[in-house]
């Protein structure tokens, strides 16, 4: 099927829902208020899941071929060997934002906003840069509520963060696509960093040459990009682009420094890429960097969590690379800081950290559980007289009580781990509220 399927289409077969997650829940719930007597079975490897549907509780093996329809829940990989034997069997596998495309693209203009780091905080900029003009905007997909969750949306227009696991299998129509940057990321999934790139470069495909803005600073990304049709090269003049710590469009300062109240230069990159986005939507460049000042950061994403005694206490669980790290590390130079990192152990390169910890110096790297010992033991083995105390510890909490001990007045103590959440954590969302809990801030209101 070459299409984004229906509804209507999918309440005609046998459906067989893989993965029960947020977007399994929302899928099986648009099913149902569609047609109350819909049949699916749901299908999970493990877990078990609280619901009144079917459920097989079982590796995926032969038995998906039982079903005309396979929907995948984005955690579930599109080369999984028993969705590949479905595929070549003739059963359809879908992905739930193709769904939501096939119902309600066609209705509203729709922004893909992807990349390997920055995808969040930029979609939810030009969400509230449109919105400053007076735009219903609809802020969705990765991000906040599963977009089948929003089949009744009045939006004007629809800003749809996009992991490489929803874009991999990708149908649909978008008509402007944000790429942020690239680098390798969450290569176990895909099998390598080829199959990664090719995710998320679905994002291309689906524009069939209409506009996509690229980050023109990110050398890998340009490289990336170079043969897409209808590629806008952002953060360059004569567009919008950082200059140093303030924005500039033709040539002029769009606002002073200072304006965008997120911490690093990297934000200001991803400023500048909504800006130009909304510009490539119609709207005014300087009334749309007005609205800049009353955006507020998300959480677990550099966020300030306390200072206390003169140290302050950074969140940036959502950091699951080295990649990651190393721009966390750079936004909040010159500070001296105190590194928690580790989390999952999968493959990794923490080389550019290394580098940059051997050119700026760290105040002390603090490691956690599960990949902590390897991640200590590269750093002692690699980094020179700039590093400072290299500790791996039980767990996030015995992290945070050595910082408080190490730290002096003017640190940063900065989450951020390299690494996915899980094992340990649920997601990387408990993993930030952890580390606030440890801190002795209260949880955020959900």
């Amino acid at each position: 099927m070459n299409s984004s399927p229906t509804i209507d289409w999918l309440l005609a077969r046998r459906i067989g829902l893989l993965g029960y997650g947020r977007d399994g829940r929302a899928t099986a719930r648009a099913l149902r208020e569609r047609d109350p007597a819909v049949q699916l079975t749901v299908l999970v490897e493990r877990g078990e899941p609280e619901t009144d549907w079917p459920v097989v509780n079982a590796p995926f093996d032969e038995r998906l071929c039982d079903f005309d329809v396979l929907i995948r829940s984005p955690g579930v990989p599109v080369d999984h060997p028993a969705l590949t034997a479905a595929r070549e069997a003739g059963v359809v596998v879908v992905n739930p934002a193709s769904i939501w495309l096939a119902e309600r693209g066609r209705d509203l203009t729709v922004v893909g906003v992807t990349g390997s780091k920055g995808k969040s905080t930029t979609a939810s900029l030009l969400a509230h840069l449109l919105r400053g003009q007076g735009l219903e905007v609809l802020l969705a997909g990765n991000i906040g509520v599963p977009l089948l969750d929003h089949l009744e949306s009045a939006a004007d227009v629809a800003v749809l963060e996009l992991s490489s696991y929803q874009l991999a299998d990708l149908q649909g129509r978008i008509d402007l696509g944000l790429f942020t940057r690239l680098f390798p990321e969450h290569l176990d999934w895909h099998g390598g960093e080829e199959a990664y790139v090719a995710a998320k470069l679905r994002l291309a495909e689906l524009l069939e040459g209409r506009p996509l803005l690229v980050n023109g600073r990110d050398e890998r990304l340009v490289a990336a990009t170079e043969a897409v049709r209808g590629r806008v090269l952002g953060n360059r003049p004569p567009g919008v682009w950082r200059d140093g710590d303030r924005l500039m469009l033709d040539g002029a300062p769009l606002c002073p420094a200072g304006a965008l109240p997120l911490i690093g230069r990297h934000n200001l990159d991803n400023a500048a890429l909504a800006l130009q986005a909304g510009i490539l939507l119609g709207q005014d460049g300087p009334a749309l960097a007005r609205s800049l000042s009353t955006f507020r950061s998300l959480p677990h994403r550099l966020e300030p969590v306390a200072t206390v005694d003169g140290v302050r206490f950074i969140n940036d669980s959502i950091s699951t690379s080295p990649w990651a790290t190393l721009a966390a590390l750079d936004a909040l130079a010159p500070a001296p800081v105190i590194l928690i990192a580790g989390g999952q152990a999968r493959p990794a390169d923490w080389q550019p950290v290394l580098e940059w910890v051997d050119a700026h110096g760290l105040e002390a790297l603090l490691t956690i559980p599960d990949n902590g010992g390897v991640i200590a033991d590269r750093f002692g083995e690699a980094v020179g007289e700039r590093m400072g105390p290299i500790e791996a510890l039980e767990g996030l909490e015995q992290a945070v009580a050595r910082a408080r001990e190490l730290a002096r007045e003017g640190c940063v103590v900065l989450l951020s781990p390299g690494a996915p959440s899980f094992t340990r954590f649920r997601d990387f969302e408990e993993r930030g509220e952890r580390f606030r809990a440890a801190v002795g801030v209260a949880p955020e209101v959900q």
